[in-house]
């Protein structure tokens, strides 16, 4: 990702992404998630825990990666609408 679209990219999550923790579904599927992570982390040992907790690390990082890819992509698809929109 090249610096300006970084810049847009960070803008967009601090700024406009906002939104996101008013949002039921979102708050449900947290909640959601902690519960069962608690649940699981009961039943394991401590090297169980760390290893479970770099995997959840390594989706979150996955998880971004592809945001950031998606987010990429938007941008490319509302260049080339605009370049349809545009009066000639």
């Amino acid at each position: 990702m090249d610096d300006l679209t970084r810049c847009l990219y960070d803008f967009v999550c601090e700024k406009r992404m906002g939104s996101i923790y008013q949002d039921p579904e979102y708050e449900e599927m947290s909640r959601s998630v902690e519960l069962q992570l608690k649940k699981v982390q009961q039943t394991m040992g401590t090297e169980q825990q760390l290893e479970l907790q770099l995997l959840l690390e390594n989706l979150s990082a996955q998880s971004s990666i592809e945001n950031e890819h998606l987010f990429q992509a938007s941008l490319k698809l509302a260049r080339e609408l605009n370049t349809l929109v545009r009066p000639g």
